[in-house]
């Protein structure tokens, strides 16, 4: 039994695509993992939702209690200004 040249050909292209579709799959299989993996995004996520209920929770503190905090804070922000302009440096 002889195979003809023309069958040899044929064979190395099937081989060809296979090698291709097995690089493919590969390639395939590891941008699914890169996308589905959700590992570190744990502690990013936690520290989100710590930051929004910190800010929820002072702005419905300063809303609430502006009345009573409004001159604590003007005189907290008026000595921090003077820090920083150097003032009462001798």
């Amino acid at each position: 039994m002889t195979i003809h040249p023309r069958d040899w050909w044929l064979l190395g292209q099937i081989v060809a695509v296979q090698r291709v579709r097995g690089i493919g799959r590969k390639v395939r299989d590891r941008i699914r993992s890169r996308i589905k993996d959700e590992s570190g995004q744990t502690p990013t996520e936690y520290l989100m939702i710590v930051g929004l209920m910190a800010m929820v929770i002072i702005v419905v503190f300063v809303t609430f209690f502006w009345g009573n905090i409004k001159a604590a804070a003007t005189t907290w922000s008026t000595k921090a200004a003077n820090a920083i302009q150097g003032g009462g440096i001798e």
